[in-house]
C-alpha cells in the first residue's frame, strides 16, 4: 500500500525565486524540469491536463521543476499562466497549510530562511506534550513566496502513545 510522501506541490507566483529560495537556504538540487520555467512551447494547456487532475481548463501550466530535499519528500514548484499573487498561508487555513522540515541546529536553519528572504516568527519554542524534552523546539518562518516554513528539532525523540512511532528523518 502506502510508503509515504513521495513529493509536495507548491504553486507560486515566481517559480524561479521559490526555487532559488529552496537551493540557497536547504540545499535543495533540482532533480529535473518537466516543463522549463520560460520556455513557452513546453506549457501545457489546462484543458490537456483538466480530465486528467482537475486543473482549470482556463490556465496553463508555464513551469512544473522537482527538487530533491535531503531525506524526505520532494519539493515540486508549480508555476501557471495567468499568474498567481502569493497567498500567505497559516496554520488556521483549511486545507494544506504548512510543511514541516527537521533540523539538527534550528538556530542555524532560522537563520538561513531569514537571509534569503523569510519572516520568522517569535522563537524558537520549546515543544510540548508528546513533542516535549530536552532541545525540543519548533520554529516557524513565512517564505518569501508565503509558504508557511516549520522548523522542527527533536533530539530527545517524542513519545509514543500507540503501536506505531512517529517517523522522523535519520541524519
Amino acid at each position: 500500500m502506502i510508503r509515504g510522501i513521495e513529493h509536495i506541490g507548491i504553486t507560486v507566483e515566481d517559480p524561479d525565486k521559490a526555487e532559488l529560495f529552496f537551493k540557497n537556504t536547504f540545499g535543495a538540487e533540482v532533480l529535473h524540469r518537466v516543463v522549463p520555467y520560460g520556455d513557452k512551447s513546453k506549457h501545457i494547456a489546462g484543458d490537456k491536463l483538466s480530465p486528467l487532475q482537475g486543473f482549470p481548463p482556463e490556465l496553463a501550466m508555464t513551469s512544473v521543476t522537482m527538487l530533491r530535499l535531503a531525506n524526505g519528500p520532494n519539493i515540486e514548484i508549480i508555476g501557471i499562466t495567468p499568474s498567481i499573487t502569493n497567498q500567505r498561508r497559516n496554520i488556521a487555513d483549511a486545507g494544506f497549510n504548512h510543511i514541516s522540515l527537521y533540523t539538527d541546529d534550528i538556530l542555524a536553519a532560522g537563520e538561513k530562511m531569514r537571509l534569503n528572504g523569510a519572516t520568522l516568527f517569535e522563537g524558537p519554542n520549546d515543544n510540548f506534550s508528546h513533542e516535549a524534552g530536552e532541545g525540543n523546539q519548533t520554529w516557524f518562518g513565512m517564505t518569501p513566496f508565503g509558504l508557511l516554513i516549520e522548523l522542527i528539532a527533536l533530539p530527545s525523540g517524542v513519545e509514543t502513545v500507540g503501536e506505531t512511532s512517529r517517523w522522523i528523518p535519520e541524519s
